[in-house]
Parts: C-alpha cells; structure tokens; sequence
C-alpha cells in the first residue's frame, strides 16, 4: 500500500512543502533530523505538519489576514445571492475552515426553525391563565374559596396577560420580566391610574401565577419573586370617614312606610357591626328571640375561628327583625323568599345579586341624591368610631368590629364584659337614633 503524506516533497532541494490557506510552509530534511530522502523523512514531515498545523489555528490572525478576510467578507456579502451553492460553501470554508459552511448552515436552519415554530397552545400565558382560572373554580365547588374572591383573581392577573402578551410562551416569564411588571406597576401609580393598595393586589396576584407555572415544573422560580423591594407601602392607614350623627338619623327618617325594611338592614349595621353578607347569612339558631339578642361570628371570619359576640339589639331592630323574618333559615330574606346576597358562577362567568345594597341604593334616590356621599360599610365604620371617642367604652370599639384578635391580650387573656357592652350599645343608641342627650 502506497504512503500517505501530508506535504509535498521537492526532490531538488531535498525539502517538504505544504500550501494552507494561500500560504507556503516547508521544512528541510536537516530540520527534521532525517535523512535527505522521501521515504526516510516522510512520517517525520507529517508529524511537523500536524505539529505546525494546530499551532497555525491556535494563532490569532495577522493584520493582513484581517484585511484579506474583511475584503472575502465583504465581497461575499456584495454577491451571495449570485453565487451558487458550492460556491458559497468553497468562501465560508477559505475564511472559517473547511467543512464549517455546512456546519453554520444547519445551525442556522435549526434556529430559523425553531423561531417560526408557534409556540404550543398549552404553553402560552393565556392558556396557563385559563388552567389557573379552572383550578379556582374547583376551589369555589369545594367551598374553599369565594366566588367574589374568583373574580378578584380573574380581574387582577387580566392586567399582567396584556402587558406580558396573552401569546407569549410563559418561558419569557423570568427576573428581568417580574421586574419589568412591578416597574409598570409603579408607573401607573405615579400617574394616578392605580392607587398603591390596588398595584398591590396586581403585583400579588401575578406572583401567585408565576408560582404555580414553577410548581408544575412549566418555569424556574424567578429568584427576585420574595424581593421585598418590590412593594408599594400599601399598608399605610388611610383616614377613616364615617358619617355624621345627622346624616344617620337622616337616613333612618327616610325609611317610612315600604322603607321598613331598609331600615332594618342599616339599623343591623349600626347596632351589630353587620355588611351585607352578614345580614344574610343570618340564621335563626345566631338570635335568641327571649332576650333579643343576636350571638354570631363575622361571615368573613368565621371559617378561621373569629370571635363570637354577643349583641344586644335595639327595641327598634329587634321589633323590625321580628316582624320581617323568614321563619327559617336564612333569618331575612327578599320578598320571594330568596337569599338577600347570592353569588355563583354561570359558565365560569361571575354573577351576584345584592338585594341590600339595592335597597341603599333606592334610598339614595328617595333622598334626591345620586349616590350616598360613602358606603353602606360605613355605617358600621361610623359607631365604631363613635364608641372610641367615649372615654369609657372606647375599649369595646374593636370588639363591636369583631375582627380577628390581633394581640396576644385579645386572643388568651381578656374576656370582655358582656354587660358593660350592653350598657355601650345602649350609649351607642342614645347618640344615633337621639333617645338620650348628646354626652351621656
């Protein structure tokens, strides 16, 4: 079998040469060490060749082949849509190396490939947000969450799908992207289309989104998603308004004749603290019809073990009370014996009917005004209020609320008198409904 050399031998003056990219290398025979012969120099020139050639590609190019590659490129770049195929292939492998043409052309039809690929339906963000809506209306059939509480959540991460994109593959969700959103956020509330509690609840709401993608494997866990940077100090405490002692009594005038039930709904939240989820999840089991007393825990905390209060009612609510109840439960009821307050889901769509904020809402007409100046909440808001300013039963303001105990005191070691608190709800009417004189 004839040899294989990698250079090529000149009998006449005894060397080895090998033309590499338009430049000429040889090597001598004394160079190597070998007799001045083909076949005793031959697989010591290939050893100097392979030798030479790794440190040849190792080497940084020289400033002329800078210039020479600059001009290729340049001319290449002037004609390539004329050049064909094989031609291209021949220029790319001059400058780069040989079989490199080839190589860089199937990276690039992979990337060209894998760009125009749409991205699987069920990986964008506006199907892992129908996922995440799906997975809370099961929540709502199990009870675990409210159906106002679903529609909070669908409202608020509609806000992070459009600035995201709803076609973007959830894989662009990362730091920089939550970064990106908060600082959106932000400027919304520079200019006054957010208020600081409502980019709160956006950027929260986003969180929890991006967590469950992380949680079924669908994306990293963006390391900055615990940043306490991103915040809006939407915890300050906002001033608190209520209504005036005349504005009460105004309203409670104007409750004549039809009116008596509307008046029963805003006595229940003066004289018991009550919204409107209260007066209609009342049960008969909550009021003692001897005593006239009504012993409940909030709706919104009695799933989490609120506080049990014990209200005293008003000879004016318990009379009203008496009058309209249902004879069942729930205690009130509309007219045709529906629930006061109903929430559900039609479709997965959010519906709810509200017959005690309808009938404030009424009332707000028949006192010539479009709208009363606050809300119902701030009945309850107003004797609240009104028991902190009494020098004695200011200490029964927050039982009147019946908020979750927040101290230590609050949840093991004070009792409140039930008989004081009788006595202040008693106060409490004096001052509302003018049955003693301002002060007592």
């Amino acid at each position: 079998m004839a040899r294989k050399y990698d250079m090529t031998w000149q009998a006449s003056t005894r060397r080895w040469f090998k033309k590499h990219k338009g430049k000429m290398y040889t090597v001598s025979c004394r160079q190597l060490g070998c007799p001045d012969t083909k076949e005793g120099s031959g697989n010591a020139a290939n050893a100097w060749w392979g030798a030479k050639l790794k440190e040849v590609e190792a080497a940084p190019p020289s400033e002329a082949d800078r210039r020479a590659n600059a001009l290729k490129v340049w001319s290449m770049v002037q004609d390539w849509g004329q050049l064909a195929e094989e031609d291209r292939e021949r220029l790319v492998d001059s400058m780069v190396g040989e079989g490199q043409y080839r190589k860089i052309k199937a990276q690039a039809e992979a990337m060209v490939e894998t760009a125009a690929k749409p991205t699987p339906v069920d990986r964008t963000v506006s199907a892992q947000v129908e996922a995440w809506k799906g997975l809370l209306r099961s929540a709502c059939q199990s009870r675990q969450l409210s159906e106002g509480r679903y529609d909070a959540y669908c409202r608020r991460i509609k806000p992070f799908m459009d600035w995201i994109g709803p076609g973007a593959a959830v894989d662009v969700i990362d730091e920089a992207r939550l970064e990106g959103y908060y600082s959106h956020l932000s400027r919304q509330v520079a200019e006054g289309r957010y208020s600081r509690s409502s980019a709160h609840e956006l950027l929260m709401t986003a969180k929890q989104f991006i967590s469950r993608l992380a949680t079924l494997r669908l994306i990293p866990l963006p390391g900055n998603i615990r940043d306490r940077r991103f915040r809006f100090n939407h915890s300050v405490a906002a001033e608190i308004e209520t209504y005036s002692v005349e504005e009460v009594r105004a309203f409670l005038g104007a409750c004549d004749g039809p009116g008596e039930r509307t008046r029963l709904f805003l006595l229940l939240c003066l004289n018991c603290g009550m919204y409107q989820n209260d007066i209609a999840e009342l049960r008969q089991d909550e009021v003692d019809w001897t005593r006239g007393t009504i012993k409940r825990a909030r709706s919104k905390t009695r799933e989490r073990g609120g506080p049990v209060v014990t209200y005293k009612l008003w000879p004016e609510t318990f009379a009203l009370l008496k009058k309209h109840r249902s004879g069942g439960d729930p205690v009130l009821t509309t007219g045709a014996g529906n629930p006061l307050v109903k929430e559900w889901l039609d479709g997965g769509k959010y519906r709810k009917y509200d017959a005690v904020r309808s009938a404030w809402m009424r009332l707000a007409e028949k006192m010539g005004m479009k709208k009363n100046r606050l809300g119902l909440k701030h009945l309850r808001k107003t004797s609240a209020s009104l028991l902190g300013e009494h020098p004695q039963y200011k200490y029964y303001a927050t039982h009147f609320l019946a908020d979750s105990p927040r101290h230590m005191t609050e949840k093991h070691y004070v009792k409140p008198s039930e008989a004081e608190f009788i006595e202040a709800l008693e106060w409490l009417r004096g001052r509302l409904l003018g049955t003693e004189p301002d002060g007592t």
